[in-house]
C-alpha cells in the first residue's frame, strides 16, 4: 500500500517540512534534482510557485551539496522563465544550479517495455540523482490532469523549434509517452502544490484555492489523489491506469493510505 501525505495551509515551508518528515524523507542525498512545472512564462498556478521549490531546497540544503533546479520549457526559452518567475534569484540565494534540460547533454537509452518511446535522449543531469517532481495541481485538455508524472515531459531534451519543444509526445500519444518516461526515470518524490489549482486549461486556466499540498514517494499514487481532488476517478485517467498496469505505482484509492498532516 502506498502512502500519500496531505498538508493543509498556505505556508509552503511549513507544509513541505511537515509532510517530508511524515514520509521519513532523508535530506542526505548526493545529488537532488528538483523538476518544477515551468512549461511557459506565466505565473502560478499555471506554473509551480517558486516558494515551493525554495521550501524544498531549504529542506534538503543541510544534507546535499548538489541541488539542481532543472526544466525544459515547452514554450519559449527556459532561461527566460527561470528569470521571470524568480527561480534565478532562488538559485543564487542558495547556491543551487539551474539547468535547461532542452539543451542538456544526453545519452541514448532504450526500453523494451516502452509503448512508443523505444529510444530516448536521456539528459545527463538526471543520471544518479534523487529526482523530485514539483508539480502544480492542474487539469489538462487532453490528459485530464497534469500532475507529477506528466510534469516529466519537461525533463527531456527539447526539439529544435522556436515553440512547442515537446511536440513529439503529442504525435506519439501523450498518455503512452508519459508512462514510457516513467519507465526510464520515475521521480523518487512527488510534490503537488494545490494551494491554488489551475482549472480549465493547462496554459491559461482559472485559479481555485484548495490550500493543500500532496506528497508521496509513489508519484502514481500522488497523482491518483490529485486527480480525485480535481474531481476525476483516478482509474479513468489513461496514463495513471497504464502506469498501474506496468507496476509503476498505485492508482486505486483502496491501495493508497492518505495521511493528513497540519
Amino acid at each position: 500500500m502506498s502512502k500519500v501525505v496531505l498538508t493543509h495551509g498556505k505556508d509552503s515551508e511549513v507544509m513541505v517540512s511537515k509532510a517530508l518528515d511524515e514520509l521519513g524523507i532523508s535530506p542526505r542525498q548526493k545529488k537532488v534534482v528538483i523538476k518544477p512545472n515551468l512549461i511557459i512564462n506565466r505565473p502560478p498556478p499555471v506554473t509551480t510557485p517558486a516558494d515551493t521549490v525554495e521550501a524544498i531546497i531549504k529542506y534538503f540544503a543541510g544534507g546535499s551539496k548538489n541541488i539542481i533546479i532543472a526544466e525544459g520549457s515547452g514554450w519559449g526559452e527556459t532561461g527566460d522563465v527561470f528569470r521571470a518567475l524568480g527561480y534565478e534569484e532562488i538559485a543564487r540565494r542558495y547556491g543551487a544550479q539551474l539547468v535547461d534540460l532542452n539543451q542538456d547533454k544526453y545519452e541514448i537509452r532504450h526500453s523494451k517495455q516502452a509503448m512508443v518511446l523505444h529510444e530516448i535522449e536521456f539528459p545527463l543531469t538526471l543520471i544518479d540523482c534523487y529526482l523530485i517532481s514539483a508539480a502544480s495541481l492542474k487539469t489538462h485538455s487532453l490528459t485530464r490532469v497534469t500532475l507529477s508524472l506528466k510534469n516529466m515531459l519537461g525533463a527531456t531534451i527539447g526539439e529544435s523549434v522556436s515553440a512547442g519543444k515537446k511536440r513529439r509526445f503529442h504525435r506519439l500519444g501523450l498518455d503512452k509517452s508519459i508512462t514510457d518516461l516513467a519507465l526510464y526515470k520515475k521521480p523518487n518524490l512527488a510534490i503537488i502544490d494545490g494551494r491554488e489549482a489551475c482549472l480549465g486549461g493547462e496554459l491559461s486556466g482559472v485559479a481555485k484555492r484548495f490550500d493543500l499540498m500532496i506528497f508521496s514517494k509513489d508519484p502514481v499514487a500522488a497523482d491518483a489523489v490529485g486527480a480525485k481532488i480535481l474531481g476525476y476517478e483516478p482509474m479513468s485517467i489513461p496514463h495513471l491506469k497504464l502506469a498501474r498496469e506496468r507496476g509503476l505505482g498505485m492508482v486505486k484509492l483502496a491501495e493508497i493510505k492518505v495521511k493528513e498532516v497540519g
